[in-house]
């Protein structure tokens, strides 16, 4: 089914060091995007640097029979590097492109908590409409880091913004689920329940992998189930939407009013956002209601555009 609708692609990462503003602009516009989420990274790559840290990961890899550790660790290292987006690069293309694209700031809980309260008040000075964590790539447990995420999560609820997490695997050794376990909806269980007000949504839907692919789908449902405050993006992961199991499961478990269009560009395997729009626009099992739901309705009302 081909339709013509709006558009509100709510995963988009603008990477500095692969994507410029005037190429990112092209592929939104070519797409028919009405509205981009631009999400900003905190990532470290000198974080393996510390000799504590570094240890306790070629330990971790000697224990899952990594036997490529010190290879794995120049990937994981370039990979940090290379995604590393600041929050003031994503305010400055929000300035610059008012009416096409909106803000998310990052956080890295695994920093400190002076240095986590000082992000703060820059998404707060930069105007931004959230906050995006990612567990796997700045090496955080989300019950471990409790007392920092409750402080961005008491901030996202006093400020009325929005918290995006990635669930699911990543790739490189974040392939291995036993080292993507932080990225787990399972793990967000006491944020949902403590901060009804503030909308998390789950990035994935818990289900990016490569190797085992909707890894932690059924959590994420389980998740959304019982709290009312949990959404969804379907961002790198359009077969959700295209294959019988998993759509019929998002119909009788959460239903279509919390699930979100998202694209993941540019780090989905080379694809552009027409080609994840196409594959959902297309697919057989969704009815028109639904797909103006998920691509542009439901991001109005979260987002009040």
């Amino acid at each position: 089914m081909t339709v013509n609708m709006r558009v509100v692609d709510f995963h988009v990462h603008p990477i500095p060091r692969i994507i410029s503003e005037k190429e990112l602009l092209r592929e939104v516009e070519l797409a028919g995007v009405d509205v981009a989420v631009l999400l900003a990274l905190d990532v470290d790559f000198h974080y393996l640097e510390d000799k504590r840290t570094l240890t306790k990961f070629l330990e971790e890899c000697i224990e899952y029979n990594n036997l490529n550790c010190l290879s794995c660790l120049e990937t994981i290292k370039h990979i940090l590097q290379t995604c590393y987006t600041s929050n003031e690069y994503v305010a400055k293309l929000v300035k610059n492109n008012l009416n096409k694209f909106i803000g998310v700031g990052s956080i890295n809980p695994s920093k400190n908590m002076s240095y986590v309260k000082e992000k703060l008040k820059e998404i707060d000075k930069l105007g931004m409409a959230g906050v995006k964590l990612i567990p796997t790539l700045q090496f955080f447990n989300p019950l471990k880091e409790k007392s920092k995420l409750e402080k961005i999560f008491e901030f996202c609820e006093e400020k009325q913004k929005i918290i995006i997490l990635h669930t699911g695997c990543d790739p490189s050794i974040w392939e291995e689920p036993a080292f993507s376990q932080n990225a787990n909806p399972a793990m967000l269980k006491y944020y949902a329940s403590k901060f009804k007000k503030v909308p998390i949504i789950l990035a994935h839907m818990g289900s990016y992998s490569q190797r085992y692919p909707g890894i932690w789908f059924d959590e994420a449902l389980e998740l959304g189930k019982k709290y009312s405050n949990v959404w969804f993006d379907i961002s790198a992961v359009p077969y959700l939407l295209t294959e019988g199991r998993y759509v019929e499961k998002i119909s009788r478990e959460v239903g279509w009013d919390r699930v979100l269009f998202g694209s993941d560009y540019p780090v989905v395997g080379g694809s552009s956002i027409m080609n994840m729009l196409n594959i959902i626009q297309n697919s057989n099992l969704l009815s028109e209601n639904i797909l103006e739901k998920v691509l542009y309705l439901n991001a109005l009302k979260l987002l009040g555009l």
